[in-house]
């Protein structure tokens, strides 16, 4: 670890910006090209009959793909009421899942960058066995998955550094959202991706306008927790997935001790962690979601109980959600409520800000210095402007 300086002011942000920082502020300028590249290939393979007639829907992968799986659950609710979708992790699939006697109007959705992961591979010939039609997810045409599944849906994700896994599972969850509206325009011969598209782009502008303001937030925040010894995100509902992407990219970058909890079950058990000094604690709240009133009680009891230090991530002030104890607020845009399910595309991306600045801050090298060195872009700059077309 570094030698705290005496001034937290010292510190200079330009220092400790590495190829995974470049992947988050990649998401900018990524966003609209993923969206029109994922519809342009969504196109080509929308008229499957299946898509038509499905009426069961499972996603699943591995890592991080396995996030995008439950991120995405609440577009099928908007999209395909009467589409019954579940996130599934692979391991299940592929050994313990109950397929029923009839599996012919399941589609499975097998989500991976690589389209190398053998236990995705696995659950693939295991829903093969039971009739489900095999959707592999992956922006290489040419992998084991792609191969083997009876539909490819090629992401066509922007070549860029991904030793990290936050740019591709961004083009991940946004694509499968993108399938989504295109089932949905299918069955409904309504046309739903242009709207779709602009509610994106609403949000996209929405957000990033404050991105320098959470870059900053997020690496004084970094600074400030130099010293804890512990981390902690809590998160209710779709923000749950969003507190594990944050927590996979912490444990990956600087290997951080990091649990993950819900409100609720931090008031029965994840309060009694002590000491909460030695804990810093993300919290993410969505002020469109329906368990606001706990989880601001959560906050209230980790500070003044807990003796926790907290980081806010909200689109409300402390204030208005009911949180009276002193936190780090810093504002995140959310999409409008009956857009909520748009909230994962960037919702996860202030919490692994932070985590980057986490593992430069204290000098940890990412993947405990195991990943080849070569395969980083040697810049800050966004990848999408620095990779050969």
């Amino acid at each position: 670890m570094y030698k705290r300086l005496n001034n937290e002011q010292c510190y200079r942000k330009f220092y400790f910006q590495d190829s995974f920082y470049a992947q988050c502020m990649d998401v900018n300028p990524m966003t609209l090209i993923q969206f029109d590249n994922a519809v342009a290939q969504v196109k080509k393979i929308i008229d499957q009959p299946i898509f038509r007639s499905a009426r069961h829907v499972i996603a699943t992968g591995c890592g991080d793909s396995n996030l995008a799986a439950f991120a995405v659950k609440e577009a099928f609710e908007h999209y395909l009421p009467e589409v019954e979708y579940e996130g599934v992790e692979a391991v299940e699939l592929s050994r313990h899942y109950d397929f029923g006697e009839d599996a012919s109007d399941t589609i499975a959705l097998y989500i991976s960058y690589s389209g190398e992961v053998l236990r995705t591979s696995e659950a693939m010939e295991q829903c093969k066995r039971h009739g489900v039609t095999n959707v592999a997810v992956t922006t290489h045409p040419n992998s084991r998955n792609a191969r083997e599944a009876d539909i490819l849906y090629f992401t066509d994700t922007p070549a860029g550094d991904n030793n990290a896994g936050l740019r591709t599972y961004f083009a991940n969850v946004q694509s499968v959202i993108i399938l989504c509206a295109a089932m949905a325009e299918l069955r409904t011969d309504k046309s739903l991706l242009p709207a779709l598209r602009e509610q994106v782009k609403a949000y996209h502008d929405a957000f990033f306008s404050e991105l320098e303001q959470i870059d900053e937030f997020c690496f004084r925040s970094a600074i400030h927790w130099m010293d804890k010894k512990y981390l902690e995100i809590c998160a209710d509902g779709p923000m749950f997935w969003a507190g594990k992407f944050i927590q996979a990219k912490v444990i990956e970058l600087s290997g951080d001790a990091c649990s993950v909890i819900d409100s609720e079950n931090y008031m029965h058990v994840n309060s009694l962690m002590y000491p909460g000094a030695d804990i810093g604690e993300i919290v993410i709240i969505n002020s469109n979601d329906q368990n606001v009133s706990r989880i601001a009680e959560s906050v209230n009891a980790m500070v003044s109980k807990g003796g926790r230090e907290v980081v806010l991530f909200s689109d409300k002030a402390p204030e208005e959600l009911g949180i009276t104890e002193a936190v780090r607020y810093c504002h995140i845009a959310m999409p409008p409520k009956e857009w909520n399910f748009l909230a994962p595309l960037y919702a996860f991306l202030p919490g692994a800000i932070f985590a980057g600045f986490r593992h430069t801050t204290i000098g940890e090298p990412m993947f405990r210095g195991g990943m080849d060195p070569t395969i980083f872009i040697p810049a800050y700059f966004p990848p999408v402007d620095v990779v050969e077309k």
